[in-house]
């Protein structure tokens, strides 16, 4: 009963890992990359201006 995983294709073990591999790990790469964005300007805001003579 437990024994059985599936079938193993080129994407991992078949049926439990087949969510992992749809595509919405390309979203949480842009989340990601979008938050990492807004950090660093985030930061900059933080940074003091320069003094202009």
């Amino acid at each position: 009963m437990y024994s059985k995983a599936g079938y193993v294709t080129a994407s991992g073990v078949g049926g439990s890992t087949a969510l992992a591999y749809t595509g919405f790990n390309a979203l949480a790469i842009v989340v990601a990359g979008v938050t990492l964005l807004f950090a660093g300007l985030a930061l900059l805001k933080l940074v003091p201006r320069r003094a202009k003579y």
